[in-house]
């Protein structure tokens, strides 16, 4: 371990004086074409203090939502990430029995709340079971990594 911070240090240095040593090399005279212009990784350093934040990924995930009624919906079964790292929408699985022929629908990560009663707290969304198992459905490609729409 300590072999390998050593080693990121070093290299953090010797990419930190890389500048400085080009800084100092004299301009060509006049280039024969358009150089590209290089890019130096950035070495992340973990946060010593978290940023706030609503809520954690852990809370939703393989989580059930409910209705306004509190009747079960479904499972949120994955979740779709922006190139942001927000997320937009999750993957709910509806019907089916201990998941075996449940159907893959995408909602908007906006439509599902944080409902809290008497010290408890649960995910609800304003719709209907009915309407998710109309919706359309996804399957899951693992070999692309993405889902797509289920022609029915």
């Amino acid at each position: 371990m300590f072999k390998a911070i050593l080693a990121a240090l070093s290299l953090s240095l010797a990419l930190s004086f890389a500048p400085l040593a080009r800084a100092e090399s004299p301009a060509p005279a006049a280039p024969a074409k358009p150089q590209q212009q290089e890019t130096i990784d950035v070495l992340v350093i973990p946060l010593e203090k978290l940023p706030s934040y609503g809520s954690i990924v852990s809370a939703w995930y393989k989580q059930p939502v409910y209705d306004m009624n509190e009747k079960k919906l479904g499972k949120i079964s994955d979740m779709l990430f922006n190139a942001d790292g927000s997320i937009s929408a999750v993957m709910m699985d509806v019907g089916g029995f201990l998941g075996i022929g449940a159907k893959h629908v995408a909602v908007p990560v906006t439509a599902i709340t944080i409902t809290a009663k008497n010290d408890k707290s649960w995910l609800t969304m304003n719709t209907t079971k009915d309407i998710l198992k109309k919706a359309t459905g996804y399957k899951f490609d693992k070999k692309m990594g993405i889902w797509n729409p289920v022609s029915e």
